[in-house]
Parts: C-alpha cells; structure tokens; sequence
C-alpha cells in the first residue's frame, strides 16, 4: 500500500518513521513477517538527511543500525537489476557514457542535412568544442530519459516528432535530436553494451512490478520502503514507487509546508495570467477557483504545489501529523500563516484599502520591539558579512548557554566561493573567541593542494611556463617531499632563478608557440645554463657555448650546488609533462607512428607522471587515491571512443570527474557547519542563517541550452528549475528555522556606499512583514511610518569597517548613537578586541607616533678606522644606516617586480653600470689617440646585436666596433639583463647618448689628457682613523659625474672626497673638483688644510651621534634649507609632489619622521652645520 505521512514539521514526520521501524522490528521473524536481517531501507536525496534520520533514531532507540539510505536514483537501478536479467552495473546512457559515444557519431553525420547548424558550430575542428557539444547534448538526453522518457520511446520506434504535442516546428527546430539519439543506441549495440536505458527500463519495471506471476513469487513480506524528506520526484519515480506498493507497503514522508490543500493556491501574477486566458478562451474551466492563499506560498512553493498534486493523483492513503503552535514572535507567525494558509490572520483574501492600510477590519499582528527572531544584515563584503555573523553567534551563544554550534546551519548561494573567506574569518580568532566551523559542499580539487597542481601540470601545454607559475608547483608539499626540497633550499632556488634571469619559456622554442620569435634569453633553458656555469667555473669571464655565450652566475657555493641539482630534477620531471601534455610521447617505443595518444596511453602516462612527480605523506593518500581513481575511471570509455584525444579533453574530462568528487560532508558533526542552499536541506536548526542573498546572486541563474525541445514544448508538472528548485529551497530555510532566522546580504557597495538590493526573495519577505505586521502600538501610526519603523526593526545596516566605533563601548559611552536611534544597542556588537584597540585609537585625539628622540642607552662600540665610502653612504640616509648598524635589519618596498616579466628596457643598477663602462670606454679611447671614434646616436642606431655576432659595424666607418663595447654589450646579453632585440636597441640609445655627453665635458675639464688617478686617503680625525681611496683625479682635478639630475646626494660625495683630498693634498696639488651632470657644471674650489680637517671633524661628530640615536638629517630637504632658508620649500621638497616623490617617503626615513615640521629645529641646525660651509664655498668661477 502507498502512503503519505505529510507534516510541517521534520521532527514529526521524524518520529512517525521511528515508530514505523519499531512496528517493524516487533513483527519478529514468527510467521510470514520480515527477517530482522533485513535491512530497513530508507530513500533520502541528500547524506545530510541521513545523518539526521541516523541521530534521530539513535536518540529515540538507542542505536541506529542496519538501515540503508541509498538515493532514489540508485533504489531504483537496483530494482532493474532484480527484475531484468543481464544488466550491467551501470548503464550504457549515463551522461559520461553518452558523451564520449557521441564524440565518435557527431563527425561521421555532418554531412547529413539535419546537422547543418551542427556542422557550422564545429566548422573549425576543434576537440574541445566537440567534447563540450557532446556533453551539453548527453545532458539534454539524460533530462529527456528522465522527465521525457515518452519522447525517446517515440524517437526508437524511428519517428521524428513529439508524441504529447501537436506542433511540429518543436522538432522542427532542431530536427537532429532524433536521428542523432537512434544513431547512439545503434553504437551502443555496435559496441555490445547493453540496450536498456532509463526510459525503456521503466516501462518494462512497470510491467514486471505489475505481473501477477512476479507479485506471487514473493513469498516472505518485505519490510516497509521509506521515502523521508524529499521535496520534489519525478512522475516516473513516483510510478516506480505505486507499483512496488502493490507488494510491499511505501511510505513516503513529506514536509508540507501548509495542512490545507493548497493546489489552487497561485500569486496574484498567475492568477490574473489565468483570468486573462479564461476571457478569450471560455473552455478554460476552474480559473474562479485559483486563490491567493498566503502570499509566501503562493509565490515560493509551486514546485511543492506540483509535487502534491502529482503525489494526490495516485491512489494512497493519508496520514497527517500537522503541528498548530500558538505564535509568539515574527518567526513563529510567518510559519504559522504558511501552515493555515493565512495572511494577517485569516484565510479571506484581502481588497486593496485593507492592504495599503494597518488594516481595519484585519489590522496588521503587532510584535514585541524585543522580538529577533529575524534578522536582516545589510554589509559591504563578503568579509563582512562573516564577520558580523561570528560576532552575532557570539552573542547567540552567550545569551544561550543551552546552545551548541551544531545547532547552527549556515548556507549560501556557492560556499566555495566564501570558503576561504570563511577560514580567513572563523579561523584565525583568539582562542577563547573561537567557534568550531566545518565547511560542505565542495569538490576534493578545491580544497587539495596536490589535486589542484596536478590539474595545473595537465595544463602545462597552455601555460607560458613562467617562473611564479613553476614555483608555485614546486611549492607544492608533496612535490618537494619527492625531490627532496627542503623550505631553505626552496627560498635559495627562487633567488637563483630570479637573479639568474629566469621570467619564461623553456627555450627560444619554446616561445614560438605564442606566435613570439626564436629569443632564448630569459627562458628556463637559458637560466639553468648560467647556474650550471656558475657551479663549475668562475664568474670573471664569459664562457662559449654551443650557440651564444654564457655568463657564468655567481653566488653558487659548496654544499648549496646539491639545492641545484634537486632544482635539475624537477625541471627534467617538468619538461617530461610538457612533452605529455604536447602531445609528444614520452616512450618512443609507443606508437611510433603519430603523436597523439588514445584514452588509455594518455592514462597510463599520467599515472606514470603522477608517481614521478608526487609522495603523498599520511594526510595526503586520500588524494592520491582519489587521483589515480579518477584517471583509472576513464579507462572505461577506450572502448566507446577509440581515436586520438586532445589533451584540452583529456584535462577537462579530468577536471570534471574530479570537480564529482566531494569533500567529507561533516555535517550535523557539532559544528557551525557552511554548506551551500542545496535541495532537501529543510532539516531544522535552532538558527538557520542564509548569506549572500544578494540580487544578483540569488536565485541562481542558469542559462538553458538553446537545442533543449523541453524548453520549447508545453511544461508538465515535475519538470524541474533552478529558479523555482532555488525559490522553494529559500521557503524550506524559512519554515525549518526554530529560534532565529538571519539573512545577510551586500547591501552596500565597498566603492561609494551605494545601496544594492537583496534578492528578490529577501525583498519579497520583507514586503510581506511590511504588510502583515508592525511593532506593538503603532497601528494608530501613518501606514508608511510603521512600515519604515518594522523595515529599521528587522534591517541592521553595517558599516563598512569592523573597528567603526559604533560596536564597542568607547570610553564607558554607549556603543553607538546609531544603536540609541534605533533602540537596538545589541545589533551592533563586537567581540574583537583587536578591532576594538583600533576603534579606540581612533578616538583619541591625532597624535603622531614620534620615533624615540633620545640615544640609546647602550652607546655602539664604535671603531676607531672608518671607510669613506661607508661614511658617504651614511650621509646619504641616516636612517638606514641607523636600522642597519644598530638592529641589522631593513625595510623592503611593498610593491615588487613580477618576476614573470622580461626586461624591456634597463632598470637602474644597469643602467650605472652601462653608463660608468661607456663614459670608460670613451676616456680611454681618447688616450689612446682614438678620439675621433665617437658613439653617437646615429651608430647605434645601425648596430644590429645578435646572439652569435661577437662584433658589429658602425654606420659609414671602416673600423670594428671596440671591443670593450662588444664585451660589455654580450655580458649584458648573457646575464639576460640587455632588452631582446629592437627594444635592447632602443633602450641602448639615450644611454649611449648620455656617456657620449659625459666623456666630452670630462675631457674638455681634461686639457691634459691624462688617464684618471687614485689617492689613498689616511687621516686621523677626532681619533677616528679616516681611510679609503679617491678615483677619478684627472691631474690637479677632481671629476666625478652622473648621466641624470644633480642631487645634494652627489653634492655631499663630491665635499667630502674634496676634503679629505684637501686635507692630505697629493705631490701634483690640487686645481678643482667638478661633477658633471645633465644641468649645470658643477664646482668646488681649493679648500685650505686645516678647514679641510675641521670640516672633516664636524663630519664625523655626526657620524658619531648617528650611531646612537637617529639624525635627522635628509640630504635634499637639507640642501633646500641651507640654500633658501624657506621652511616651506624645505617641507615640500621632503614631502614631494604628484610629479616626483620625496625622500620623506622612503621606507626607513617615513618610520622615523612621518612629519618633517615635528623635527624640523633639530634637523635645520644639522643642516645648516654641515651643509652651510659648502653652500658658502659656491661654484667655481
């Protein structure tokens, strides 16, 4: 017999399924009655339902065991298998099954007439596009078998039509559908497999079930079938499951929302739709009795309204466990109004005066200001939609002691797409603040790390192989576990290969895939070579290769070279799955004859890959099963499809079978748990909280296929939407909620605050409190007052930050006056106490956090011998000098390079050094008597530089280009640091323009013509013993120079070499001391010994004091002071501009002077000490 247990309640329906298995288990085993080794069986649609029903149970009985809850879809193949003889495990039109035989068909019928739009779309012949169309098409017969089996029957008996409609422009359409579905159930017979489908199956179920011969042959009863909890089922279940019980008793346990009947029960725009059919069409009976009922129903529930009405047209008896409680907050009344069909409570449907107004004849149910049971969260972000809800479980929590996490049930539209946000958030609180969580509903790829690297590897073939891309690969645990990587030698192999060259490609090749030249600078190939040569030769020189030079790398050093080797292993292991993944074999000796490779040599080779590359430790076997599972599972396709496959295929086919693959649910484990808004998840929760109820988001959207003949054929009761699937799960959340409903949603945009809208199912919840209730003692209130005052009530509008002031109690003040408006002190609430340090802050009047003034307590030993060179670079930045020598440490910019980009033009470092070996260059030709070789821009300009040239011409002279230009020029190729052709040249130009200039002013400063000279300096100063060494003294004249701007940084290097040289003059005297640079020469007198000395003693006094407390001293804001004496071009040029930064923006001087004007006495009389006397010098006439 088939019966209908319906009841509002789960745990009802729950309780009439335990007593049915206690009727069961007392039959015993006397007379005809079950075997107690009988399994109960009970259908369920989702293994959070079982594990509910299992601690029901378990709770009730004491135990809970030897019940099956397999899925209706399974139960069913089962019953195939026990009424028609040789059938297979799994059937031969399974969505995988028919995608890969439809891959093999589709080619061979194109040239048919019917396939012509089909032809067009795959006209480029690419796999992938043809493994997707295949796809979407067994998906569309999958929906058929199911929802249609009528039309495949049809289709089989060699008809081209729809059997239940008259309208032959639906097949019409796409007139393919049928001759492609016999073309694939000829195939299936070419290949063997068995005929049976779910569409015939059914139809041949039905009648064995009905066969008096097969109802007779069961002799013992069988215990009863149960179906618990599932929302909505096909027609042809439900025919499954009347006829199983005409020998067996098939309860089928359903939440219905209402206890009425409520078939007729439509929203308002239906209805009126029916009223406006029924005008012109006056056969259409029954409109008169289609009702409004309760809103809420009416708008949410038809795919329940189907479902009742497909489950009353069988023959079952009813039993009804309807709950009626007496209402007592918003919660309970919304529920209560859906169960008694109601709406301000009455059953009448109410005119428009009634409804535009707090209700004469119905008034509007008044509510307690106190009542919270639900909650609406308006936030800016993802982020701050969790936050606040940790915070409000918190509070929930502290407020109800008798509380526990697992009675909490969190969902969304996607949880992947807040999982890590999730852990962002719920992980990473205080201890003592923490809530313990558990994330469902994703797929194993999307939570390994091993899994999703192996996914990346299979793609190798559609990467660029660059090196963030490659490293991320070897960061892999299980990767270095297998090459033996430890964390410091992956830190050491990242530098290396950054400073190496390294950005992408494996070889100049290589990059010809992307349609790029031949250039093997900057690829993995020309990287790996510089740090083998760094290994086994010197640095000083340039080796040959076989094709283009090698600069050998430097910083390679005993022991580290074992790291490059492990580094050369994993390469040799990568480019062995770039040979893969291109389709090339790896095993010559395997098919010889072509490059491609079918379903089981491509699987085969990825297991292999797959062990070369991985060792899973204890924690990540499960992955590597699940890994080598899926690969081997696609094994059962060679046979259906024979040919070549593209390796797009094979990784999406991959992909897809691993994306089937869940993560262990640990639902109802005690946890808050995150899940995603599914079907048949109406289990009920103390709180039931839905986030992401945002208007684009939900109901989710699902673009149907455009060849879907059900979307153009009349619609039949039980056909399924995602948008009404989506509207009827959003009612389930709201009547499965106990205590407390809470919604979030974006109702603020991050960027200008903006308002967004919910979801329209939020929105039409809100509208429905709106209408139907207002807070106690205001229904004498304007209507558009009360409903402003519930809309305030029931929505909290967050703020975009989580330390706004307004959730903490500030100072003993209360925790916001926003919270005082609203009379609602506990919506804004904050557990943090790290935020609330921030809020804190913020209130308290703005004070700048000033760096300690005072030296340190404990003075640093200084040396009695100090370099020039170190104490010029200390007056360059004090500061960094100060973090450097006394806590040996320093601040890095936060914005660095990507190391995947080539270098198109010279970074700074290179452009020096370039610039210093030209302006050499120059000098010594002009001493050797070549002066009239000069680089100008039109030379270089003709200098074609290729790798293999090892010299080049210059545009109209006969001579070859020096060879100090040639060497310099292939250094730079060899270290990958000189941009790839025309752009190499291009960069190449100013810079050669640049040295020209130089070498000219220096030599016109160098009448004489003599090479430069260096000076030894040793000079005791203040008990400090001054040494280094002077270059660039051409005769009596000190030159130095830079191909940019002057600076007051140069000014000071060029000072403080000049007194040192004035202080301990050499044998030939001294003249002057230039610096030449792209403005105005400039120059320094004679200066006498002793000044020279007492300058020099100045100097190093604030040396000195710098290596005790932080000198403000800041080289060009100094400048600006000692030469204007104007503090507010002294403060700008510290600041900078929106043209050019200031030096106050530095990472070490910004940490120790954020506010020049705060030290600006301490630091003009540093200025004008040290600086004044070089000011007053002036240039040289």
């Amino acid at each position: 017999m088939l019966y209908l247990v319906q009841s509002n309640k789960m745990e009802c329906l729950a309780d009439s399924l335990i007593s049915c298995l206690q009727e069961t288990a007392g039959c015993g085993p006397l007379g005809h009655g079950p075997s107690v080794f009988e399994s109960d069986q009970i259908l369920v649609q989702s293994p959070g339902m079982s594990q509910w029903l299992k601690i029901q149970i378990a709770e009730k009985l004491g135990i809970a065991a030897n019940i099956d809850f397999p899925l209706p879809s399974s139960f069913i193949w089962q019953l195939y298998q026990q009424h028609i003889q040789h059938l297979p495990e799994q059937s031969a039109f399974t969505k995988p099954n028919m995608t890969w035989k439809l891959m093999s068909i589709l080619p061979t019928m194109l040239e048919q007439p019917e396939f012509a739009a089909i032809e067009q779309y795959l006209k480029d012949s690419q796999p992938l596009k043809l493994y997707q169309l295949a796809g979407k098409i067994a998906d569309v017969y999958d929906q058929y078998l199911v929802y249609r089996p009528d039309w495949i029957i049809h289709w089989e008996a060699g008809h081209n039509d729809l059997p239940d409609t008259n309208d032959v422009s639906i097949c019409a359409s796409h007139p393919w559908q049928p001759i492609l579905w016999r073309a694939l159930v000829t195939n299936s017979k070419d290949l063997g497999e068995s005929p049976f489908h779910r569409a015939n199956l059914h139809h041949t179920l039905l009648e064995a079930l009905h066969d008096p011969v097969n109802q007779k042959s069961t002799t013992e009863a069988e215990k009863p079938l149960m179906v618990f909890g599932i929302s909505a089922m096909p027609m042809q279940q439900l025919e499954v499951l009347s006829a199983l019980a005409e020998t067996r008793d098939v309860l089928i346990f359903w939440f219905n929302p209402s206890q009425h009947y409520w078939g007729d029960i439509v929203d308002k725009k239906t209805q009126a739709k029916a009223q406006l059919k029924a005008i012109d069409n006056s056969e259409l009976a029954g409109v008169e009795f289609l009702d409004i009922g309760n809103p809420l129903l009416a708008s949410w529930g038809k795919l329940g309204r189907d479902y009742q009405d497909m489950l009353l047209s069988f023959e079952l008896q009813q039993q009804d466990y309807f709950v009626d409680i007496h209402p007592e907050c918003l919660l309970q009344h919304i529920q209560s109004d859906v169960n008694q069909l109601q709406f301000r409570a009455t059953a009448d449907e109410l005119d428009a005066s009634e409804l535009l107004s707090n209700g004469k004849e119905y008034p509007k149910v008044e509510i307690t200001p106190t009542d919270r049971s639900l909650q609406i969260h308006a936030c800016h972000s993802k982020v701050r939609e969790l936050e606040i809800l940790h915070d409000q479980l918190l509070k929930r929590f502290n407020d109800n002691p008798d509380w526990h996490p697992g009675d909490v049930i969190v969902m969304m539209p996607d949880v992947a797409t807040y999982a890590p946000f999730i852990e962002g958030v719920f992980g990473a609180v205080e201890h003592h603040l923490a809530i313990p969580y558990a994330i469902s509903d994703r797929n194993v790829g999307q939570v390994s790390p091993l899994l999703s690297s192996f996914l990346q590897l299979m793609k190798l073939h559609q990467s660029r192989l660059t090196l963030s891309e490659v490293l991320s690969l070897l960061e892999v645990p299980a990767v270095q576990r297998k090459f033996a990587i430890d964390p410091q030698e992956f830190e050491l192999l990242q530098h290396w290969l950054t400073d190496a060259g390294v950005r992408w490609g494996w070889n100049d090749h290589d990059k010809q895939r992307w349609d790029l030249p031949a250039e093997k600078q900057n690829t993995w190939v020309f990287g790996l070579q510089r740090l083998l040569a760094g290994y086994a030769m010197a640095s000083t020189e340039l080796y040959q290769g076989d094709q283009d030079l090698i600069s050998a790398y430097a910083d390679i050093e005993g022991q580290q070279a074992v790291a490059l080797g492990k580094c050369y292993q994993f390469t040799s292991a990568l480019l062995k799955v770039l040979a893969f993944c291109q389709n090339q074999q790896i095993n010559q000796q395997i098919n010889q004859q072509n490059n491609q490779q079918n379903i089981q040599q491509k699987v085969e080779q990825a297991l292999e890959l797959l062990a070369e590359l991985y060792d899973a430790d204890e924690t990540e076997q499960a992955d590597m099963l699940i890994l080598r599972e899926t690969l081997e599972k696609m094994l059962v396709h060679s046979h259906q499809y024979t040919q070549q496959i593209d390796q797009d295929v094979f990784v999406s086919e991959l992909q897809q079978n691993i994306q089937e693959n869940g993560v262990g649910q640990r639902f109802l484990a005690g946890y808050v748990n995150f899940c995603t808004l599914m079907p048949m998840r109406s289990i009920p929760f103390k709180m039931v909280c839905l986030l992401g109820m945002n208007d684009s988001d939900y109901p989710r959207q699902s673009v149907p296929m455009g060849f879907d003949l059900m979307r153009l054929a009349p619609a039949k009761r039980g056909d399924r939407s995602r948008r009404l699937d989506d509207r009827y799960l959003f009612l389930e959340a709201v009547l499965s909620a106990r205590e407390q409903l809470y919604f979030s949603y974006q109702g603020f945009s991050q960027k200008d605050n903006s308002p967004l809208a919910p979801s329209i199912l939020l929105s039409e919840l809100m509208e429905y409190c709106q209408q139907g209730f207002c807070l106690s003692g205001e229904l004498g209130l304007d209507v558009e007052q009360t409903e402003k005052n519930l809309l305030a009530h029931l929505t909290i509008k967050h703020k975009l930050q989580p330390f706004d002031q307004v959730y903490f109690k500030v100072k003993g003040k209360v925790k916001s006056l926003v919270a005082q408006a609203h009379n609602k002190p506990e919506s804004y609430i904050s557990f943090n106490k790290k935020q609330q340090a921030i809020a804190e802050q913020l209130q308290q009047p703005s004070q700048a956090l000033m760096f300690n003034a005072e030296p340190l307590t404990q003075s640093l030993e200084q040396s009695t011998q100090l370099e020039l060179e170190a104490m010029i670079q200390f007056f360059q930045n004090p500061a960094k000098a100060f973090f450097i020598q006394r806590w040996q440490t320093r601040f890095y910019p936060l914005g660095q390079q990507s190391s995947d980009e080539e270098p198109f033009s010279f970074d700074g470092l290179d452009r020096y050094k370039l610039n210093e070996r030209l302006v050499q260059h120059s000098l010594a030709s002009s001493l050797d008597g070549t002066s009239e070789l000069v680089i100008n821009e039109e030379n270089v300009e003709n200098v074609k530089i290729k790798e293999s040239e090892k010299k080049a011409t210059l545009a109209n002279q006969e001579i070859e280009q020096p060879s100090t230009i040639i060497s310099l020029l292939n250094e730079l190729r060899a270290e990958g640091k000189l941009p790839a052709g025309q752009s190499g040249e291009l960069a190449l130009r100013p810079l050669v323009k640049q040295s020209t200039q130089l070498a000219e002013q220096i030599n016109d400063l160098n009448t004489s013509l003599t090479p430069a000279q260096s000076v030894d300096i040793e000079l005791l100063v203040n008990n400090v013993v001054l040494v280094g060494r002077v270059d660039s003294l051409y005769a009596q004249n000190l030159i130095l120079w830079r191909a940019g701007k002057l600076r007051a940084k140069d000014r000071i290097a060029l000072y403080l070499q000049w007194l040192c040289l004035c202080a301990d003059a050499p044998k030939v005297g001294l003249n002057q001391a230039h610096f030449i640079s792209t403005e105005k020469l400039y120059s320094l007198p004679v200066i006498e010994k002793q000044t020279a000395l007492q300058q020099l003693a100045i100097w190093l006094e604030h040396w000195q004091l710098g290596g005790d407390q932080i000198l403000h001293f800041y080289p060009e804001a100094a400048w600006q002071w000692a030469t204007s004496q104007d503090i507010n071009k002294t403060l700008s040029t510290f600041k900078g501009n929106d043209f050019a930064t200031g030096e106050g923006t530095e990472a070490h001087i910004q940490r120790v002077c954020p506010d020049l004007a705060l030290r600006f006495e301490p630091f003009s009389q540093i200025a004008e000490a040290l600086l004044l006397p070089l000011v007053e010098l002036g240039d040289a006439k």
